[in-house]
């Protein structure tokens, strides 16, 4: 007998991660089997490019080629070689050529450039920080001197390691020794305007067009690093027009179909910290019950049945 269901494909669909035991990593494993489709894990330090005139193929350590319909991208990893990140997303770029990736390598690659966001941000005409990124001693203390309070991010970071704060009010000695010591472990210096706030950053979260919900990043007493992976304690925000229309325009900017987009509020209003296009789900789920990965999921399925 027949089995109308037999020559139905079943979608598969990778997610890269790197932490397996990560929450949102699982939540996306068992949301994309929920939809009855096949879930990957993916670590992409584990795949291998094979090149030749007539052929090219990716395959994981035990050399199967993979064979998805669509990657979905958790956490590609940091790493301080530049050979490594830059392999990692060149697999994702040829991913791209005969699938669906979400989110874009590019859109990554911009968020996570602190830099680089800032001039997409700028040309989108959204409210940012002052900021300065020199390699020059000198060019650093004159800007802490006029900033009188500056933060100093490394260009590429996450989950807000790296981040000093420092003062006009120190003494120049000890700030010139900071900032060599910073300069010779980067090459460059990234100084932005420290925005004087209610002890709280925020997190907007966005799928494709729609902010979905916000949470306040608070910070432990003896930190003013808010990240929730730092010690930051989520909590539910009323999400308003202004924090809305920000973030979406945000997360265009620099070409991401989700994000987690990070608002400060400053004594002029809110100021645009950055854009996480590989952001953590678990926060607003635990302080505001919505999850965000549900819609995440669905907008990847709208996409495949297109």
């Amino acid at each position: 007998m027949h089995n109308p269901n037999q020559n139905v494909k079943v979608a598969k669909i990778g997610v890269v991660l790197t932490e397996p035991e990560d929450w949102t990593t699982n939540a996306f494993l068992k949301k994309i089997e929920k939809r009855g489709a096949k879930a990957f894990p993916i670590n992409l330090s584990t795949l291998n490019a094979s090149i030749s005139t007539s052929d090219f193929s990716i395959s994981d350590a035990d050399l199967k080629a993979l064979e998805l319909d669509a990657i979905l991208v958790r956490d590609v990893g940091i790493s301080f070689s530049l050979e490594t990140i830059s392999f990692k997303f060149d697999l994702l770029r040829q991913f791209e050529t005969s699938m669906i990736v979400m989110n874009r390598p590019t859109a990554i690659q911009n968020a996570a450039n602190k830099f680089f966001s800032f001039y997409l941000f700028k040309l989108a005409r959204l409210p940012i920080p002052r900021t300065i990124v020199t390699s020059e001693l000198e060019v650093a203390l004159k800007t802490i001197e006029k900033f009188e309070s500056a933060m100093v991010k490394p260009i590429f970071g996450s989950r807000g390691k790296g981040i000093i704060k420092l003062e006009s009010a120190q003494p120049e000695s000890e700030l010139a020794s900071k900032l060599t010591e910073l300069l010779k472990e980067r090459g460059v210096l990234y100084l932005q305007d420290f925005i004087p706030n209610p002890g709280r950053d925020i997190r907007v979260f966005v799928v494709g067009k729609k902010a979905l919900g916000a949470i306040y990043r608070v910070p432990r007493s003896d930190s003013f690093v808010s990240n929730l992976s730092q010690g930051g304690t989520p909590v539910k925000c009323e999400l308003t027009e202004e924090m809305e229309e920000l973030a979406i325009s945000a997360a265009k900017a620099v070409g991401a179909d989700f994000a987690g987009v990070d608002l400060i509020e400053g004594e002029d209003g809110l100021f645009l910290l950055e854009v996480n296009a590989t952001p953590s789900g678990k926060g607003i789920k635990l302080a505001c019950g919505i999850d965000v990965t549900e819609r995440i999921i669905d907008l990847l399925f709208e996409w495949l049945e297109d």
